[in-house]
C-alpha cells in the first residue's frame, strides 16, 4: 500500500538515519518506523486484551472511570479533542499511567491485571523506543555535547521519574449508517507530549493528517508487516512539547480519526498509542542546538511560557487536559 509518509528503519541507526528522521519531523511531523524490535506476537497480545476489555458492559468498564490524573476508562463522547466540536468523540479508551516495579500505579480491571507484567513490559519498550528516536533527533540537531549531546532529550525522559506518559488502548465501534454521521471519531487535534507511537490494525484505517502545505487531509494507511515475526510499521508523530522545545523546528501536526466508508459500514477499529512525555519537573527551556538557536535569534519561540515563566512539562500537560475533559460530575 502506498503512503506519503517516509518509512525509516531504526534497527541499526546511523547519522543518515538521524537525518531522515529529522527531515520527516521538521516537515509533516509524521513518519513510519520499522526495525523497532516489537514482534507481531507481543503487539497482538495487547490488542487481544484491549478487545476483551472493551467487550464488557458499560457499568463494568465505568468502575475504572478516567481520573484527573488521566488514568482509566474514557467512555463514548467523554473526551473532546476538537474544542469546536458540538459533542465528545464517539470512541472509548483506557489509559495506563506509569508502572512502578512492574506494577500499575492505578486500579486495573481483571482483563488487564492478569497480564500486568506484560503490559508493563510493553509500555517500557514503547518508552525506550521513543528515547532512541529522541537521541537520533538530538544528533541531527547537533545538540552541544558539553550539555548532553545526543542524550539531551532522552535524559529528560527518564522512565523512573513521574511523567505524563500514557499507554492508551482505543476502541472505535463500527457505525452501521453510512450517511457521514459520526464519521469523525477523534476530533482534529495535536498531541500534548514529546512524541507518539501509534500501533494500527490492517483494514482498520482512519488516521488523517492535515498537510501544512496544502491544508488538505492526508489519509494514513495501516501498512502490513514485512514478515510474520515483526509487527507492522509504527506511526510516529511529533507532539507539542517537543515542538515548543525546538522553537517550532520539529512540527506537531494536526490530525484526526475519520472512518472511511468501509469502516463506517461495519468494522470496529482498534488502535494503541503511546504518548511519551518528559518528566513532569522538566523545564521546556531552549535546546542547546545551533540549528534551533539560529531561529531563536530571528525571534522564534524558544520555550513554552506563561508570562515570563518557563513552563514545566507537567504544567503544560495540565493545561491541555483541562481543555479536553470536563471534570464536573
Amino acid at each position: 500500500m502506498d503512503t506519503v509518509l517516509p518509512i525509516i528503519d531504526i534497527s541499526n541507526p546511523t547519522v543518515e538515519t538521524s537525518q531522515k528522521l529529522y527531515e520527516a519531523a521538521s516537515t509533516l511531523g509524521f513518519l513510519f518506523i520499522e526495525g523497532s524490535g516489537f514482534t507481531s506476537d507481543e503487539v497482538d497480545e495487547v490488542f487481544a486484551l484491549s478487545k476483551e476489555f472493551f467487550s464488557q458492559s458499560y457499568d463494568e468498564k465505568q468502575k475504572f472511570a478516567i481520573s484527573q490524573a488521566n488514568r482509566g476508562y474514557s467512555c463514548m463522547n467523554r473526551e473532546v479533542l476538537d474544542t469546536a466540536a458540538k459533542q465528545g468523540d464517539p470512541k472509548e479508551a483506557f489509559n495506563f499511567g506509569q508502572f512502578k516495579d512492574n506494577k500499575a500505579i492505578q486500579p486495573l480491571p481483571q482483563a488487564f491485571s492478569k497480564f500486568e507484567q506484560g503490559i508493563a513490559d510493553f509500555s517500557k519498550k514503547c518508552h525506550t523506543t521513543c528515547n532512541k528516536l529522541l537521541d537520533l533527533l538530538a544528533v541531527a540537531l547537533q545538540v552541544d555535547p558539553a550539555q548532553g549531546g545526543d542524550e539531551w532529550f532522552s535524559s529528560r525522559h527518564n522512565w523512573e521519574k513521574v511523567s505524563g506518559s500514557i499507554l492508551r488502548l482505543l476502541y472505535y465501534p463500527a457505525i452501521s449508517n453510512s450517511d457521514g454521521e459520526n464519521e469523525i471519531r477523534a476530533g482534529a487535534h495535536t498531541d500534548y507530549g514529546s512524541m507518539t507511537l501509534l500501533f494500527q490494525r490492517e483494514g482498520q484505517e482512519g488516521l488523517e493528517v492535515l498537510s501544512p502545505v496544502t491544508n488538505e487531509w492526508i489519509a494514513i494507511p495501516a501498512l502490513p508487516a514485512k514478515n510474520s515475526r515483526s509487527c507492522p510499521p509504527i506511526v510516529v508523530n511529533i507532539a507539542d512539547q517537543l515542538s515548543f522545545w525546538s522553537a517550532g523546528v520539529l512540527k506537531s501536526a494536526v490530525h484526526r480519526v475519520r472512518f472511511p466508508l468501509q469502516v463506517r459500514s461495519g468494522v470496529d477499529r482498534y488502535s494503541m498509542a503511546y504518548f511519551c512525555h518528559p518528566a513532569d519537573d522538566t523545564l521546556l527551556e531552549p535546546v542547546p542546538s545551533p540549528i534551533i538557536q539560529s531561529l531563536e535569534s530571528k525571534g522564534a519561540n524558544a520555550a513554552a511560557k506563561s508570562g515570563d515563566k518557563v513552563l514545566t512539562a507537567g504544567e503544560h500537560l495540565i493545561g491541555r487536559l483541562a481543555a479536553a475533559y470536563s471534570w464536573k460530575q
